[in-house]
Formats: structure tokens, sequence, C-alpha cells
């Protein structure tokens, strides 16, 4: 059991392949997730075969979990739907949970810089401030405390 390179998957057993485990046999529901992300982008299978080089019959196989998805097979797929490896696999409950502890890191991060500086911020102001930095963190792939300061660096130059 372990990892098999003719079919470039993962059978069995968790295994360490460029920096995410993934368990890919026994899993439930990664059927349901691969047809979740498909439906949020109103793509058909026919055409989500396609978009992976596959025939319609082997994804099909992958959504109703009758045959395991290649790792190189899910890594097109999450870039093609724009979701998560992790996610896809079940390493990660969902995108929602992930986004509402982001908001939550932001809005400590923004009260947080703003108590250091002793600034005083109106609901209005800490919302548009806020919305940046959360902008900023999703867009570059930063954590919140280290937008906040240069965002507040750059107001407090105007």
């Amino acid at each position: 059991m372990g990892y098999d390179l003719a079919h470039d998957s993962f059978q069995g057993t968790n295994e360490h392949h460029w920096g995410t485990i993934v368990n890919m046999t026994g899993m439930q529901g990664i059927g349901s997730r691969l047809a979740s992300a498909r439906a949020n982008k109103q793509v058909s299978q026919v055409k989500a075969a396609a978009m992976l080089e596959i025939s319609d019959k082997t994804y099909k196989n992958y959504e109703l979990e009758k045959r395991e998805i290649p790792l190189s097979t899910a890594i097109v797929f999450c870039e093609a739907f724009e979701v998560d490896l992790e996610w896809l696999v079940g390493l990660q409950a969902n995108a929602g949970e992930k986004s509402v502890a982001l908001v939550s890191e932001t809005i400590e991060a923004l009260f947080s810089e703003a108590q250091e500086r002793k600034l005083s911020l109106s609901p209005n102001r800490a919302a548009k401030i806020g919305t940046y930095i959360f902008r900023n963190s999703t867009q570059k792939g930063t954590s919140p405390q280290a937008e906040a300061g240069p965002i507040f660096d750059m107001l407090n130059d105007t």
C-alpha cells in the first residue's frame, strides 16, 4: 500500500507527496465535493471531463466514488474549479469556514493595529479599512496581521 507511481494515485494509507497529505481510499464525500465544485461553476460532467482531458465515464466514476482520482487530475481539477486541494480531499472542513476565520482574523488585526496606534475609528472607516485588509489578504495569500500595519502606515502618510 502507498503511492502508485504507475497510476499517479495513493492507495490505502495516508502518504506524503509534495507537502500535501492525501488519503483517497475510503474518503467519504470526495465525489460529492467534486460535484459541488462543478455545479458551482455551472459545468456539466461532460464539460468537466473535457476540461480534465479524461473520458466522461472516468469523470462520472470519480463523482460516484467508484474510482480513485489520481493526484495529478485532482490538482488540475482544483485549479480549473478554483477549490483547495485540502478541501477536495477532506482535510479542510470547507471554504466557508476558512473565510469566516479570515474575517475574524481581519477584525482582530484591524482593531489591534488601531489600538496600538491609539486611533479611534468610526464604524464606517473601520469597515472600509477592514475590507481593504481582507481583500489584500485573500489576493496575496498573506495574513491580515501582515496587511494591517502597512495599510495604517499608508493612512498616516496622507
